[in-house]
C-alpha cells in the first residue's frame, strides 16, 4: 500500500487538510486532541508513538 513513512505523511497530510476545508467542527477537535496527546509530558512523544506503534501491530496481529 504504502512504500515508506514519507509517503504516508504526505497521505495523511492531504487528507487532514481536506478534513480540516470542510468546516465541520468534529475534525479540527480530533485534530486538538492528537495534538494535545503528543505534547510532551510525562512521555515525550517518540515514547507514546512507539506505543502507538505496539498496540496497532498488536492489534492487526491478534486482533
Amino acid at each position: 500500500m504504502f512504500q515508506d513513512v514519507k509517503e504516508i505523511r504526505r497521505v495523511r497530510k492531504k487528507y487532514n487538510a481536506k478534513m480540516m476545508r470542510s468546516g465541520i467542527s468534529t475534525f479540527r477537535k480530533i485534530w486538538d486532541a492528537e495534538e494535545d496527546a503528543l505534547k510532551d509530558g510525562a512521555l515525550n512523544r517518540k515514547t507514546k508513538e512507539l506505543i502507538a506503534l505496539g498496540i496497532s501491530i498488536s492489534k492487526a496481529c491478534y486482533g
